[in-house]
């Protein structure tokens, strides 16, 4: 067993296991995590023809309905209009963002789905990149929108360290991720869909993300509210 994926804790106690893949709980922050991690190459065929992409286009009008709402809260809280979306996918929150009269861009690493992105949403900018890669060349964001990716990541750390260079110092950063404290997933976080590895490599409560976000750096953390088992959280 390796260490926690975010703090370098020891080992963590086990959690379960689901097709194969074991999963663990860090006993310093909360933060359960699929152990071993899948290799680079089982990644990247996993998400070959990923199917959500398929799934998004066929309700490509509530998704940009449903971002709309989300980003029209979180522009209340916001100073200046940069905008970018972080694992765009085919870009409806992105069109959203825009439809709001920001200035948005979305970025994702599935080429395929950016080439999409394009096609969908014409008026909208895409680029085929990682957070990484735009916070080294400097560019700087009044929101940074990140909605239902960071539980895929085997490196959450890398992937925090640049959010947090992305965004502007009044700006913010609104993530989405499943919500394993939920109260109708904690009893059996097993029924259903909710574990899904390879998919979804890691898997946050409110108290283990806001551990994991204040390590890497973040200190104004605020969660909206969720009838859903989904985190909405709100950062800087």
């Amino acid at each position: 067993m390796s260490i926690c994926p975010s703090c370098d804790a020891s080992p963590g106690r086990p959690f379960g296991t689901k097709d194969g893949f074991s999963l663990f709980t860090c006993e310093a922050c909360e933060l359960t995590y699929v152990d071993p991690m899948p290799t680079t190459e089982e990644l990247a065929e996993f998400y070959r023809d990923y199917y959500k992409t398929r799934q998004y286009r066929q309700k490509l009008d509530s998704k940009v309905r449903r971002a709309r709402r989300r980003i029209r809260r979180v522009k209340k809280g916001m100073v200046g209009s940069r905008f970018i979306d972080v694992g765009c996918n085919v870009g409806f929150a992105v069109e959203a963002a825009r439809q709001c009269g920001l200035q948005a861009l979305g970025i994702d690493i599935d080429a395929v789905a950016i080439g999409e992105a394009r096609t969908l949403f014409p008026d909208c900018r895409f680029e085929h990149s990682s957070a990484e890669a735009i916070a080294s060349a400097d560019q700087r964001f009044d929101v940074v929108y990140c909605s239902e990716v960071i539980e895929h990541l085997p490196n959450v750390v890398s992937f925090l360290q640049a959010i947090q260079k992305l965004v502007t110092e009044d700006g913010l950063v609104f993530i989405t991720t499943p919500d394993l404290g939920h109260r109708s997933v904690r009893s059996n976080p097993y029924a259903g869909e909710f574990i899904r590895p390879p998919e979804h490599l890691l898997y946050f409560t409110r108290r283990s993300i806001e551990r994991v976000m204040r390590r890497h750096g973040f200190s104004y953390i605020r969660f909206q509210r969720s009838l859903k088992p989904t985190l909405k959280v709100l950062a800087r």
